[in-house]
Parts: C-alpha cells; sequence; structure tokens
C-alpha cells in the first residue's frame, strides 16, 4: 500500500457514512467531494490537498509543512497541500478536513 493509498483510506475513515461525499480520480489521486465540491484531495506524492479559500490559506501557510498548492506554475488561491508528516495523527488530519468541510458549506 502506498503512502497515497494509506491517506486515502484514513481520509475515507472520517467521511464514509456522510452521504453528501463521493471520491473521484482528480490530481494524481484521489478528490473527496462534499456535494460536487472538491474538500480534500490525497495526492499520489502523499500530501493532502486541502480546500480552504484564500484567506485561510494564507493563514495556514504560515504553518510548516503546509503550502499553496501549485497549479500550473501559479498558486491556486483557495487550495493548500499539506505534507504527509503533518498529518501523523487522525486528530490531524481530521483538523484539514474540518477546515475544508466549513469553506466548502459556506460556499452553498
Amino acid at each position: 500500500m502506498t503512502i497515497s493509498d494509506e491517506l486515502t483510506a484514513r481520509i475515507r475513515s472520517f467521511v464514509a457514512l456522510d452521504p453528501r461525499i463521493t471520491e473521484k480520480k482528480m490530481f494524481g489521486g484521489i478528490a473527496f467531494l462534499l456535494d460536487g465540491k472538491i474538500l480534500v484531495s490525497s495526492r499520489r506524492t502523499g500530501t493532502l490537498l486541502v480546500q480552504c479559500g484564500a484567506e485561510s490559506a494564507a493563514e495556514v501557510t504560515k504553518e510548516p509543512g503546509v503550502s499553496p498548492m501549485i497549479m500550473k506554475g501559479k498558486p491556486a488561491a483557495n487550495f493548500i497541500d499539506v505534507d504527509n508528516d503533518r498529518l501523523e495523527t487522525d486528530d490531524d488530519l481530521k483538523r484539514w478536513i474540518d477546515i475544508a468541510e466549513r469553506f466548502v458549506s459556506a460556499k452553498r
């Protein structure tokens, strides 16, 4: 099992019972969508892609191991990448899923 597969399984353990969540292959991994909008994604590199909004992204990218998602050479305003070593515990992972859920839910 790859590091990306392990992260995907861990994410599923948090979102599996939520009927609003679907999965789709994206970004070289598995994206989890909330009502059709990207929530988080396990990337093939083992990082976690998180949709959190530009304002939140500016704040959390000050933390070690958190960086803007780069798409076609430019930062994607609403997305960040979280290094796998920042996802060691279930609480660590749940924190990022919760941040994403608050942002995506507010976009409705």
